[in-house]
């Protein structure tokens, strides 16, 4: 997957929702010593999710399974993992 598609694919769950402030994609590394790992050290997870005005926590928990829905859906492309991690995607205010 080219990192334009990646993008389209980041600003649509953005523009579903517009609460979504940003959100950050980590692997097992950026985990700090003093909490548990579990899976694989190549294994990513999302972090740093930030909504803006508060949500209910139904509302959390949709935007969430959109965003890992999302990156589930870019993850099954080749090589699309490497462009991915480490990355922090925010919305852009104008």
């Amino acid at each position: 997957m080219k990192s334009r598609q990646i993008i389209s694919e980041i600003e649509s769950l953005f523009a579903r929702y517009p609460a979504l402030s940003g959100f950050s994609v980590r692997s097992a590394a950026d985990v700090p010593d003093n909490c548990p790992r579990s899976g694989e050290c190549d294994e990513l997870f999302v972090a740093d999710i930030g909504v803006a005005p508060a949500q209910t926590s139904e509302h959390y928990g949709e935007i969430f399974h959109e965003i890992t829905s999302t990156l589930s859906e870019i993850l099954s492309e080749p090589g699309a993992e490497d462009l991915l991690r480490g990355r922090t995607f925010a919305r852009t205010l104008h």
